[in-house]
């Protein structure tokens, strides 16, 4: 019996989707691990999860001094499933974890806050996934708030991250009133102010005015970031120039590490293609560190410091200055977007950060 040529078409249809899904199925990409995390729990003991495919199979797990490298031939030990514990006692600096499973690409995965004690919002913006699939490399980007108070033993720890730049957005008069240091190989401090020309300080009466802005804020409408954002695009054009240009790993700052430096991770993970939903987990993350019960004596002493209060403020100011909301991040873009167009446009227009600029920061910074 003769086929009509309907009937044909519809095999072969049927035949090429099956062949595309088969494809699918044993693609590197569909044999993989993503998303992976982790959390230090105790000394030494880090806490692993991630999403697994079906087909990836048992995860290897091996311990480097080097993000993009393996330097042990051993696994540490072989993960049938997650969350799993890893105890890596013996060693000593910052440990990223290269996870290979037995199909698809390894992943690799550290602790996002580093284990700091004069600086508890130091952390790696690596990790992140893009939407065209590739991850923030690890270790060659970080976030902190302000530097002054870097122990011996942080600077050991440091000296082992071969930091070569240090952007600071902090104010002339904030800078000399807490001005950066660095004991061993310094890195090159680069100023780059941003925010009104004071040194940081508040009276009473404009701590008070702070509060109650706050305080009107989370009844009303969240105000974002974007008269920084715009004002001063110049100086956030020149961090991200510097950055593409290669000079890494970098640290970029300002006192808490919350605001001017929320805004610049924002600006930056966004350039890199990171969804909004993940920029904004990332800038949630000041919250959840500095009021953490281990972070808030140091909060609460940074602030006094900072905004020269003869007092330590009590628990529910610390709470107001410190919280970071969705909604903050999220009406600073949608200002970006109502102002140039897009957050594209935005870049090219405002920061000045060319095709060429964008493709080699992409380059840098942003791995398979």
């Amino acid at each position: 019996m003769k086929l009509r040529p309907y009937f044909l078409l519809v095999l072969a249809f049927f035949a090429v989707s099956l062949t595309l899904v088969v494809r699918a199925v044993t693609s590197p990409a569909s044999l993989s691990i993503e998303n992976p995390t982790c959390e230090l729990v105790s000394p030494g003991v880090y806490r692993l999860d991630y999403q697994a495919s079906p087909g990836a199979g048992p995860v290897q797990v091996f311990a480097s001094s080097h993000p993009d490298r393996i330097d042990s031939e051993k696994p540490l030990l072989t993960i049938q499933r997650t969350p799993a514990q890893v105890s890596v006692p013996e060693r000593s600096g910052r440990i990223y974890f290269h996870l290979k499973p037995a199909s698809g690409p390894t992943r690799v995965v550290s602790v996002r806050r580093l284990p700091l004690e004069g600086a508890k919002n130091f952390r790696d913006l690596g990790g992140y996934r893009a939407a065209d699939g590739r991850y923030v490399r690890w270790g060659l980007v970080y976030r902190s708030n302000y530097l002054v108070d870097l122990t011996a033993k942080d600077f050991a720890y440091l000296n082992g991250l071969g930091i070569r730049l240090v952007c600071d957005v902090r104010s002339e008069g904030e800078r000399a009133r807490a001005p950066d240091h660095w004991v061993g190989t310094a890195p090159e401090f680069f100023s780059v102010p941003i925010g009104p020309n004071r040194d940081g300080t508040l009276t009473p009466e404009e701590l008070k005015q702070r509060l109650a802005s706050l305080n009107s804020e989370s009844k009303n409408s969240t105000r974002g970031y974007d008269k920084l954002a715009i004002d001063f695009a110049p100086q956030f054009g020149d961090i991200l120039r510097r950055l593409a240009a290669g000079d890494l790993p970098a640290v970029e700052h300002c006192s808490s590490g919350k605001d001017r430096t929320g805004i610049f991770s924002a600006i930056l993970l966004t350039a890199l293609g990171v969804p909004r939903d993940t920029v904004i987990q990332d800038y949630l993350l000041t919250a959840r560190y500095l009021l953490a019960p281990d972070s808030i004596g140091k909060t609460t002493a940074d602030l006094q410091k900072i905004l020269g209060l003869s007092a330590p403020p009590d628990a529910a100011t610390v709470q107001a200055l410190m919280t970071t909301k969705p909604e903050t991040l999220d009406a600073t873009f949608d200002s970006l977007n109502k102002t140039y167009g897009s957050f594209d446009a935005y870049l090219q227009n405002a920061l000045k950060i060319s095709n060429s600029d964008l493709e080699a920061l992409r380059s840098r910074l942003l791995e398979l």
